[in-house]
């Protein structure tokens, strides 16, 4: 399954210079790849290698965007921001996504979430964004939550078994999913046009890496 993506965009008959011309993508590819493997032969191990792997395919999509204006990096920004002290909120509330806590996977917190968490989002959401074409403003924004939405489902599936978070009861709401995609929809319409101008490969593939490694494990694992 996690060669799909290679599959999908390597040329037939050059695949040698496909990979030199996308090497970020490639290395995300790998990086999911190794994760998938990893997590099977010694998951304790490769849970702690989470904050690493976020971290590492964020450099790359942010690297390889061609937008460098303060408006990209901002929006970024704001959707990091944003989306951290909405996770805050819910933790502390439950009234959002449901009563939920973290686990130490994604490392370092404050308030009881990871700092980490904000990056995700962001990453999440400018991926997301890069495939929201569409000319009226509020169907890419639907579209996209629809997307984030469609991850989270399998993300959630598996989030205890990385130690990310962990559900009350181990029931998750169908109010968690309504949140994603509300928010999603709200944070979409308010950066969709500093993150989705020009296309960046690299975030598309990182969104498919994400699916296809999450949806992996939830059906053969």
């Amino acid at each position: 399954m996690f060669f799909v993506f290679l599959v999908t965009f390597v040329s037939i008959s050059q695949p040698m210079s496909f990979i030199k011309k996308n090497i970020p993508l490639v290395i995300i590819c790998i990086f999911q790849i190794i994760g998938f493997i990893g997590f099977i032969v010694n998951p304790v191990y490769f849970n702690a290698l989470s904050p690493v792997n976020l971290l590492l395919s964020a450099a790359l999509v942010i690297c390889t965007s061609k937008q460098k204006n303060w408006k990209f990096y901002a929006s970024l920004l704001l959707v990091a921001v944003s989306a951290f002290f909405v996770e805050v909120l819910g933790v502390k509330t439950e009234l959002i996504f449901g009563s939920y806590f973290y686990g130490d996977s994604f490392g370092y917190k404050l308030f009881s979430v990871p700092l980490l968490i904000g990056l995700n989002w962001a990453m999440l959401l400018y991926s997301t964004a890069q495939f929201s074409k569409f000319k009226n403003a509020i169907v890419n924004a639907l579209f996209g939550a629809f997307l984030m939405v469609f991850l989270d489902f399998f993300m959630e599936q598996n989030a205890s078994k990385f130690d990310f978070w962990y559900w009350k009861d181990n029931i998750i709401p169908i109010q968690n999913y309504v949140a994603w995609f509300l928010i999603s929809f709200v944070l979409n319409l308010m950066v969709q046009k500093h993150l989705s101008q020009i296309s960046n490969l690299t975030a598309k593939v990182f969104y498919f890496a994400q699916v296809a490694f999450f949806m992996a494990l939830y059906f053969f694992v």
